[in-house]
């Protein structure tokens, strides 16, 4: 049923100078509340782009425009809703959000016309997500796979999962209500198997979490090593333009270089950090130091050794630090021939040439592998990180009652009990039920005209 809620109203493109601005206003009586703010000829036809004029509360013209009126519930929101384009000067918007919040109009919160949407059973809670993540896509892989989830690819996804598990349930209490009766049932054997089938359905998607992370928040990729190694001949090859500086001179880099890169659509926050070794020099100390605590915030850490020469201590010390976390050895200058006992003391490597650009393709393959690309192409939907904590909840209960079920007998109620926390997660995710905790959460990252 659709809800006609109070009317708000926001600024739906960028502040500032452009060609147009254009204002969003949704909810119950919009169109009457700003009709004194309006003159135009005739009636106001649904989905008709009508010329305005935008006047004040004493009839001064402000300025011209097109309004569309959108009567509910054929509209984004569900409800009532006008989008009124104007010329894009701040003045002129600020103007006409002024007269609308004088008659009785609120400002939107952010992303209370996506949330009123939702609310409205026009989407539901994956497809509003989708709606944030369409925006704040960094490369066009990050479009797509938002649009997929827009249109109810991930949706339909977990639905099916969902409805397996409601067939489920429904022969559980079938064999509860009716269990004297000649009433089908599923064999123990058959209830294992279809549990086997969900707790792969449920595994292949959350396959996908760590690079549906990084399609939303960038991979942080840290190039560490020694002063000389070639690090900031590497961010320049990998970034394709003269970014930092490269010289002989041990210790150029004293601070970190920090660019947007992106890799078979993954978008990368690309460091350059200063050379790592014991200095007296306090600038260059506050430099290795900052080396190091990027290393922290790093999701796969580049360890560039030079690999035509015998490694050093150095070396060593900064692989013990890196070894542990999730990393790829580079042995650069290629060019210059490879030092055997340097290949030998890593278990893996890719050799390279920053000054050639020979073995950059390997890289970057390696770097896609590392990140999970490849295991998680296929389906091109990737859940976020709330989906996938309540999809791993799910699962977990669904792989408990399938050891359980292979071990022993488990009790039709016990087993319905257990089926129904299962769903009730997977409806979390979709937003069949939650609560205003979780949508404030959700919506108060959307800009506040969306």
């Amino acid at each position: 049923m659709i809800r006609q809620r109070e009317p708000i109203v926001a600024l739906a493109t960028p502040y500032g100078e452009s060609a147009i601005g254009v204002l969003r206003l949704s909810g119950k009586g919009v169109l009457e509340k700003i009709k004194p703010f309006l003159k135009l000829k005739g009636a106001v036809k649904p989905r008709y782009a009508h010329l305005v004029t935008l006047v004040d509360e004493e009839g001064r013209e402000i300025d011209e425009g097109i309004l569309v009126f959108y009567p509910s519930p054929k509209s984004y929101t569900g409800e009532d809703m006008i989008e009124l384009s104007l010329h894009g000067n701040p003045l002129i918007l600020h103007r006409a959000l002024e007269l609308f919040l004088s008659a009785g109009i609120r400002l939107a919160e952010p992303g209370e016309f996506t949330r009123r949407a939702f609310l409205n059973g026009k989407m539901d809670l994956l497809q509003a997500e989708a709606v944030a993540d369409l925006i704040g896509a960094r490369t066009e892989l990050a479009v797509r796979c938002a649009l997929r989830q827009l249109r109810g690819e991930l949706s339909d996804r977990i639905e099916r999962i969902r409805s397996q598990l409601l067939e489920l349930i429904a022969y559980v209490e079938a064999d509860i209500e009716f269990s004297e009766q000649d009433i089908p049932t599923l064999s123990r054997e058959e209830i294992l198997k279809r549990l086997e089938d969900l707790i792969k359905d449920l595994e292949d998607l959350l396959a996908t979490a760590r690079v549906g992370n990084f399609l939303r928040k960038g991979l942080n990729l840290a190039i560490v090593g020694k002063p000389n190694v070639g690090k900031s001949s590497l961010f320049n090859a990998l970034l394709g333009s003269q970014r930092a500086i490269v010289t002989d001179i041990p210790g150029t880099t004293r601070d970190f270089l920090q660019e947007q890169w992106n890799i078979g659509g993954i978008p990368i926050n690309l460091v350059d950090t200063a050379g790592i070794r014991t200095t007296t020099d306090p600038v260059e100390q506050m430099g290795v130091q900052r080396s190091i605590e990027k290393l922290g915030s790093a999701h796969i850490v580049l360890l560039v050794v030079d690999g035509s020469k015998p490694l050093e201590e150095e070396d060593l010390s900064i692989y013990s630090m890196v070894k542990d976390k999730d990393h790829i050895v580079v042995l650069n200058k290629k060019d210059l021939g490879v030092c055997e006992d340097t290949a030998k003391a890593f278990p893996e490597f890719v050799m390279v040439s920053a000054k050639t650009g020979d073995g950059l393709e390997d890289l970057r393959k390696e770097i896609l592998r590392r990140a999970g690309f490849y295991t998680a192409e296929g389906g091109s939907i990737y859940v976020s990180a709330r989906h996938a904590n309540l999809l791993q909840n799910s699962l977990s209960v669904i792989k408990l009652v399938y050891q359980q079920l292979r071990e022993q007998d488990i009790s039709p109620e016990i087993l319905m009990l257990y089926l129904r926390e299962a769903v009730h997660y997977l409806e979390e995710v979709i937003g069949t039920v939650t609560t205003e905790d979780v949508l404030d959460s959700i919506f108060s990252s959307f800009c506040i005209g969306k």
